[in-house]
């Protein structure tokens, strides 16, 4: 196999689409029109990028305690096995969006998608704490390239008129990592131990790998978008929102301000913070749209999606709670069946019931289920209370997927009203508020736990009162949410007024006369040449043997 016909599958073809099968935005790709068997074949892909990229955190976090045990870390440790995790996704969220507007995203995807299993097989054969914290921070950055590879995969699946119902269920199936986490674990942890989700990173990585290079996605304008000052910018940015992350992931562990090491990283992340703010306020062609992102309505969405990523935390707890109350190992698994089958229900609810003229609902809905959902398990502190949690978990991992979709969706929208710079600065807010809601979350609750214990209670005592608290913050989150809705409607109101003032005519709507539609591309995706099928393949073939060895290997 020569280096050109590598150096040709790895780069993105360049093609003339019609207008209305091109992106909106530069570095999306287009949307032509596919046939049944192509639009599965995207579905798969789709389904099987959000699963790699899911659970390559999610195993790590649903397992802090067991892999504490079994590689004989300390509380700390763990800790930095998540928050590094996070550290490199909320800095990588600033830049990869225009890495791949300027130069695609293929060629950057494969190559670390590569490097990741790679590393993750290194592990299975040589750990180590240093070397696990290495693929976890590498885990982070791929996580933020694939998350919108699994979204345009979905999106290809479907016609014109569903294409948002792809995007709704590209998110939510990376969101079903958790509960599909909870699942999993027990049977991996039983057959190699910490080994076998090693296996399963690399073998899932692999098969995401082959994935990809046998189909690619229709190629995206490439616009040039980076600036001298963006480096400045990502380089403050990026180390002040990885401090804030270390903070919150180990600030439980550290004591707060009690470690030197916390007042320090916070005395350099908010000048840095401050710095890079004041820069790219006063340009004319910024990373980030700081006046943009600054108005009422970004904000308010950003603090609202901010604490619902924060009783989502709940979850954590509520296991904890089962436990203490005596739950078996079967009463367990269960509750993970329920939480997962609670996720898949929002995902396709969330999917089949998307109004883009509704978008605000879903999220006060199911911030309003979570709460009702906590202060049930806030009283539920017998031995036959358990069946309780069944419903309640299953209610919590519902109301997580359902929300996120309509969520991204209606951010999307109003940025688009803007333009595309706009846009960028949204999915830049966007992660950067799922990423650290979700380090912020088990550190607030944690926290409070932790208090609770202080004080005097038992383990129970103080993880039902974390579950009153979640149904307190949640409760005052809906009535927020609420609050906006209003003003939306409002607004929508004062809007149909003026329009009705304006344009006295504009309900007799125009003629119909005939349009005619432009021609389809007719682009299929090309097929790689033989010794690249060959190679690809025999990666597939190498991650599924990788999937099955992390069951059924022999301790």
């Amino acid at each position: 196999m020569n280096t050109t016909k590598i150096r040709d599958h790895l780069n993105e073809e360049v093609t003339e689409f019609p207008e209305h099968e091109r992106s909106p935005v530069p570095g999306s790709p287009a949307t032509p029109t596919h046939g049944p068997a192509t639009r599965l074949a995207y579905a798969f892909v789709a389904v099987l990028v959000g699963i790699t990229v899911g659970l390559s955190n999610a195993l790590v976090s649903v397992n802090t305690l067991q892999l504490q045990q079994i590689m004989n870390l300390s509380a700390y440790q763990v800790a930095w096995l998540s928050t590094c995790y996070v550290m490199t996704a909320v800095s990588a969220n600033l830049l990869l969006i225009k890495v791949r507007q300027q130069y695609g995203l293929r060629r950057f995807t494969l190559a670390f998608l590569s490097l990741h299993a790679v590393l993750a097989l290194i592990l299975v054969f040589a750990p180590g704490f240093e070397a696990t914290l290495l693929v976890r921070a590498i885990s982070g950055f791929v996580a933020v390239a694939l998350i919108p590879l699994c979204l345009f995969n979905m999106m290809q699946a479907f016609p014109a008129r569903w294409r948002m119902r792809g995007l709704v269920l590209g998110i939510g199936v990376t969101q079903c990592a958790i509960p599909l986490a909870h699942v999993l674990s027990p049977s991996l942890l039983a057959s190699e131990g910490w080994r076998s989700l090693f296996l399963l990173e690399a073998g899932l990585a692999l098969l995401s790998l082959a994935a990809l290079g046998m189909l690619r996605l229709p190629p995206a304008e490439r616009v040039r978008v980076f600036q001298p000052l963006d480096l400045l910018t990502f380089v403050l940015m990026g180390s002040g929102l990885a401090l804030i992350a270390a903070v919150l992931g180990l600030g439980r562990w550290e004591g707060w301000f009690q470690a030197t090491w916390i007042v320090t990283s916070l005395f350099i992340a908010i000048p840095a913070l401050l710095i890079a703010g004041a820069i790219e306020t006063f340009r004319q062609t910024p990373l980030l749209n700081l006046r943009w992102l600054g108005r009422g309505d970004v904000a308010r969405f950003a603090v609202a999606i901010f604490m619902a990523r924060i009783v989502l935390a709940e979850q954590a707890f509520a296991i904890g709670v089962v436990r203490e109350l005596g739950g078996t190992a079967q009463q367990l698994t269960t509750l993970s069946m329920a939480m997962l089958g609670g996720a898949i229900a929002g995902v396709l609810s969330s999917a089949l019931t998307v109004n883009v003229e509704k978008l605000a609902r879903p999220i006060m809905l199911s911030v309003g289920i979570i709460s009702l959902a906590a202060l049930v398990e806030s009283v539920s502190g017998g031995p036959h209370h358990l069946q309780r949690f069944y419903i309640t978990q299953a209610a919590i991992a519902f109301a997580g997927t359902f929300f996120l979709g309509p969520a991204l969706l209606l951010g999307i929208i109003n940025a688009l009203r803007h333009g595309n710079r706009e846009l960028i600065s949204f999915i830049v807010l966007f992660g950067i508020v799922n990423a650290l809601g979700a380090l912020a979350g088990p550190a607030l609750l944690g926290s409070h736990h932790d208090w609770s214990r202080a004080v005097g209670g038992t383990t129970l005592d103080a993880m039902l009162e974390t579950s009153r608290l979640v149904a307190v913050i949640a409760g005052c989150t809906t009535i927020y949410l609420a609050f906006l809705l209003t003003l939306r409607i409002r607004r929508k109101l004062a809007e149909l007024r003026s329009q009705n003032k304006t344009d006295p005519i504009f309900l007799t709507g125009p003629a119909n006369t005939p349009i005619a539609l432009p021609a389809d591309s007719h682009w299929r995706p090309p097929r790689p040449g033989i010794a690249m099928a060959i190679t690809f393949t025999a990666i597939a073939l190498l991650g599924a043997v990788l999937v099955v060895a992390a069951w059924y290997l022999p301790v």
